[in-house]
């Protein structure tokens, strides 16, 4: 986001000298500062919302109508919901979403014409490194390139003008944690005070029918805040609701924004069921599933991705051991299968190296896609 940053203001500079130091703006420049707004939006939204139930509604509401005994356990529940939605919140707007690294250029170049490389389509490619025809260089399966943040991103979902970033690989996780954690708050809120929201909009109705002696206890501006809030819970509500249940039903098939138009094949990815589809993304099962961290054991790096029983791929992290009684060396051999191993071994660098004693590339070869494409982004047919 950085070198988007600066290209953008580059640009925005030339364009202002061009124009005599005008009123023109990049239309990525106005797009970075509606980011900003939308994300400013958010947080103003989450504040508010922990400081009117908090210091409005529990500490004021429930106290003029004598309901001492429900401040607590609304407050423990409140919370909770509230702290880890803004916690998944910030996880998700400050995470790297998974920039393809520089471990795998570095694996590209030194694989040379044996990794293959294909033009990037709008279908799926499992097993193949694509190239891109924006950053001009390769990149692993599933990834694709943001053209706001102006770099590819590992399995990318989407650009979220709400948090200002992308969602793809390392922070998908902590997406699907900030929309059911905020979903939750806001449903918790709404309903923990919907009873008394009734009691202050009905004391609105009678002043308005002119009996203005009918009093809460509260303040006017206290009133007023308690409302907005229970406003502003059903309307993100009523957002949120749909956006997850799109984004679980993606999660659950183990697709993203992006590929749930592909229709060349059935999902390729697909591990066969919901709980499986979604280890994808939290990892093996426990506790870190509810928290917005790093999954303690994930099963897949972001470059390769296991596909589905039929579709061959023996080199992936799911692969139990083949031998039982030899587990020990099994576990030896599929620790070995990890990083460039396991990149070599999944996009079948390794045969192809074996097979044919390939050349290092140029890099001309490396720009064209290491020789698999030519100048038109047309794949060349195999070599014999």
């Amino acid at each position: 986001r950085d070198v988007a940053r600066d290209a953008i203001r580059r640009a925005g500079a030339r364009d202002f000298a061009a124009d005599g130091g005008g009123e023109f703006l990049p239309p990525l420049m106005m797009m970075s500062w509606a980011a900003q707004a939308t994300v400013t939006t958010s947080l103003t939204a989450f504040l508010y919302q922990g400081f009117t139930y908090n210091a409005v509604y529990l500490a004021r509401v429930l106290p003029a109508l004598n309901l001492e005994a429900q401040v607590y356990p609304r407050l423990i529940a409140f919370n909770l919901c509230w702290g880890l939605a803004l916690w998944s919140y910030l996880r998700t707007s400050w995470a790297d979403p998974g920039a393809v690294p520089e471990e795998w250029h570095d694996f590209a170049r030194r694989s040379g014409v044996a990794l293959r490389i294909m033009p990037g389509m709008k279908e799926w490619q499992p097993g193949m490194a694509t190239m891109c025809k924006f950053c001009s260089r390769p990149r692993p399966e599933r990834s694709h390139h943001c053209a706001i943040c102006q770099v590819c991103i590992l399995r990318l979902d989407h650009h979220c003008p709400w948090i200002n970033n992308c969602v793809g690989f390392n922070n998908h996780k902590y997406f699907l944690q900030t929309c059911f954690y905020v979903l939750l708050a806001c449903v918790v809120a709404f309903l923990s005070a919907l009873p008394q929201l009734a009691v202050v909009t009905q004391r609105w109705r009678i002043i308005l029918h002119g009996d203005r002696d009918y009093s809460l206890g509260l303040a006017p501006t206290d009133e007023i805040a308690f409302v907005v809030s229970g406003a502003i819970s059903m309307f993100i509500g009523m957002f949120l609701t749909p956006l997850l249940a799109i984004q679980v039903r993606l999660a659950i098939t183990n697709k993203t924004t992006i590929e749930d138009n592909y229709a060349n094949m059935n999902n390729p990815f697909d591990q066969g069921s919901a709980f499986a589809n979604l280890s994808q993304l939290f990892g093996s099962f426990g506790v870190d599933w509810f928290l917005p961290i790093v999954p303690w054991r994930p099963l897949t790096d972001g470059v390769t991705f296991p596909r589905r029983q039929g579709m061959a791929d023996e080199y992936s992290l799911m692969q139990p051991l083949q031998n039982s009684e030899d587990s020990g060396g099994g576990a030896r051999w599929q620790r070995q299968l990890r990083g460039e191993g396991l990149w070599r071994a999944h996009y079948g660098v390794a045969a192809y190296d074996a097979e044919h004693n390939a050349h290092q590339p140029s890099t001309l070869d490396y720009m064209l896609g290491c020789m698999q494409m030519d100048c038109e982004g047309d794949a060349l047919p195999p070599r014999r």
